[in-house]
């Protein structure tokens, strides 16, 4: 069921780098694909109620806990729809998460509103000390990131999100599956975002989703991703007035795949979290080593090691070769050049360098205790894949 596909160049001799989706991809995303182009339905509109992209939009909805979803072509595309649908836009401000990856925060941006870090805490997602610290006035959203398919305190984040009156969206696009306290991640925000390129959960190489419940909200997300909507023949009618939007549109390819990865989703999550829940009692067993705080033990798929200094973590992680988290660089916010520089392609388009944007921080003053967190943390989630002695040897390589 989850056997992998690799592909090796034939002809020449010359072997190309394997490549290893998370659950695996292998014949039936093949068949499934051949199958859309042997029958040309390439486009969702070729094929309406019946095709892929809507099939796949009510399972990923039955998945999630939601009512609705809306397939994009990528996350980042998800977050925009998602501020749009928020009604974010310029002069706004926006509160996100600092351990994520750039799009999180472009997202608000390319509306015109202006995103403003909020500290991680030792959980390594976001502090809702910090989170209720920030808010002012003219916050109109926050954007919580469940990263490394680690949950946020959702309990927190939106009991004070309720009692400021701001709404929630979930950047779930590293955690699509994920549970927190027996609900999925992406339910718990007025709306939320996943992704599916290569780097994620499960993959069609690129891809997004938009996960609501609120039907006004689907609708203006609905309205945004896709400019011709209003000649466009979707299943349920917009029940909203049009407005312009962009082309956000996924394929019937890119549904055909995930329509595939989905049958693998929920068995390998269960896999991986009892790889998690064995590696994690091992090293509880022996201690000498301390376990990184989660908001929901029971339904973790990440392990993350916490050392005292620097140096420890960045001994431990060469030593057994995992990632010390501020080594990923393009999940560290002092890296990311269009805020550290405060760039847009066009001044007159770029909140950051308005009065109230110059006020929001992105170098290291923005949010150190992430910084320094980031610094002392190792990723030492196991495989989904791995035998019991697989995951013994790895705990036993950590003391040797």
């Amino acid at each position: 069921m989850f056997a992998s596909f690799r592909a090796s160049e034939k002809g020449n001799g010359n072997r190309i780098e394997e490549k290893t989706m998370r659950f695996g991809i292998g014949q039936p995303e093949i068949d499934a694909v051949a199958d859309c182009i042997r029958k040309g339905e390439l486009a969702r509109f070729q094929v309406g109620a019946n095709g892929r992209i809507a099939r796949c939009e009510k399972e990923l909805a039955a998945m999630s806990g939601t009512k609705y979803a809306l397939l994009v072509n990528s996350g980042t595309s998800a977050l925009i729809c998602g501020m749009v649908a928020l009604g974010i836009g310029p002069g706004d401000d926006v509160l996100v998460s600092s351990y994520t990856w750039i799009s999180s925060p472009l997202a608000p941006m390319l509306v015109g509103a202006i995103p403003r870090l909020v500290e991680m805490d030792d959980t390594l997602t976001m502090d809702p000390d910090d989170l209720e610290a920030k808010i002012r006035p003219d916050t109109k959203a926050i954007i919580c990131v469940h990263m490394l398919n680690m949950p946020c305190d959702m309990d927190r984040i939106m009991a004070i999100a309720n009692r400021h009156g701001i709404p929630v969206l979930e950047d779930a696009c590293q955690a699509v599956g994920g549970l927190y306290k027996g609900s999925r991640l992406g339910s718990f925000g007025k709306i939320s975002a996943y992704s599916f390129n290569n780097y994620k959960n499960i993959s069609c190489g690129e891809g997004g989703a938009v996960i609501t419940s609120d039907e006004e909200l689907y609708d203006r997300a609905r309205l945004y991703h896709d400019a011709g909507t209003f000649v466009q023949n979707y299943e349920h009618a917009v029940q909203i007035p049009f407005f312009a939007g962009q082309d956000y549109r996924a394929s019937e390819i890119q549904a055909a795949i995930l329509l595939e990865q989905l049958k693998r989703l929920a068995p390998g999550m269960e896999k991986w979290r009892d790889r998690v829940r064995l590696m994690r009692s091992l090293i509880e067993k022996r201690g000498g080593f301390h376990i990184a705080r989660h908001n929901d033990p029971d339904s973790a798929c990440a392990l993350l090691l916490q050392f005292d200094s620097e140096a420890e973590a960045d001994a431990f992680s060469q030593k057994h070769h995992c990632l010390r988290l501020i080594n990923s660089g393009r999940h560290v916010f002092t890296n990311w050049a269009p805020l550290t520089e405060r760039r847009a392609y066009r001044d007159d388009v770029n909140p950051l360098i308005t009065p109230k944007g110059l006020l929001a921080k992105y170098d290291e003053s923005a949010a150190p205790r992430t910084l320094d967190l980031m610094r002392r943390t190792c990723d030492v989630t196991p495989r989904w894949d791995m035998t019991d002695e697989q995951v013994a040897a790895r705990v036993d390589a950590f003391y040797a």
